[in-house]
């Protein structure tokens, strides 16, 4: 959803009023996460999240809110949640490009009719580009959602699954008892289920857009 309202500003307000070369070049900019190493996105983001002297903490102080400077990672309250912003930096390139390039294919005219009817923007964005853009929504749903289950870099470069277990996730608890505690039934059986609960959700989204594509041929 963040990425279709990013995708929906950069056309409907950037690409038209200030043309569609900065919407482009904003595109670009969000792209960028995807193609930088885990290793170094991690690295980074550690550096700025950091307690002591990390860049977050630190404008927080010279802006005079000290009060809500803190350790991100280290605290169980506050570990996943920025461990979740930080994906959302990461992969929220995919989706505004794949948004964006479906934008792009919906006719310029049923938005001039709907406007000429009175339909206001968010009217003519339910009725109109939600059901156009549907085939690109399927798929932007089922890659997130199998990236966010099978996820492991950021976990283990930034976390380690910690503190405690508050950013455990599926792929990282598989790794550790695999790997680390030697438990490699154990680990290979997490692992195992994860990938059929990838495959579940595949099949179930893939039936899912068939019969939406079937219902809207009649």
């Amino acid at each position: 959803m963040i990425g279709l309202a990013l995708a929906a500003v950069l056309f409907d307000v950037i690409g038209k009023r200030f043309g569609a070369r900065s919407a482009s070049a904003l595109r670009a900019m969000y792209y960028l996460p995807q193609i930088i190493p885990v290793a170094v996105a991690g690295i980074v983001w550690g550096w700025i999240l950091r307690p002591d002297n990390g860049a977050l903490n630190g404008l927080l102080e010279a802006i005079g809110l000290d009060g809500l400077a803190q350790n991100w990672l280290g605290d169980p309250d506050t570990a996943m949640p920025t461990v979740m912003a930080i994906m959302v930096w990461v992969q929220i390139g995919y989706p505004v490009v794949i948004f964006m390039a479906a934008l792009q294919r919906v006719d310029p005219e049923l938005y001039e009719a709907a406007e000429i009817d009175g339909a206001g923007w968010f009217r003519r964005f339910r009725a109109i580009t939600l059901p156009q853009i549907r085939p690109e929504t399927f798929v932007v749903t089922l890659t997130c959602t199998i990236a966010a289950l099978k996820v492991f870099g950021p976990i283990f470069v930034l976390t380690r699954g910690g503190p405690g277990d508050a950013t455990n996730v599926p792929s990282h608890f598989a790794y550790q008892n695999f790997f680390e505690k030697a438990r490699v039934g154990y680990g290979a059986a997490i692992a195992t289920v994860l990938t059929l609960i990838i495959i579940v959700l595949s099949i179930v989204f893939i039936r899912a857009q068939a019969a939406s594509e079937r219902k809207d041929r009649g």
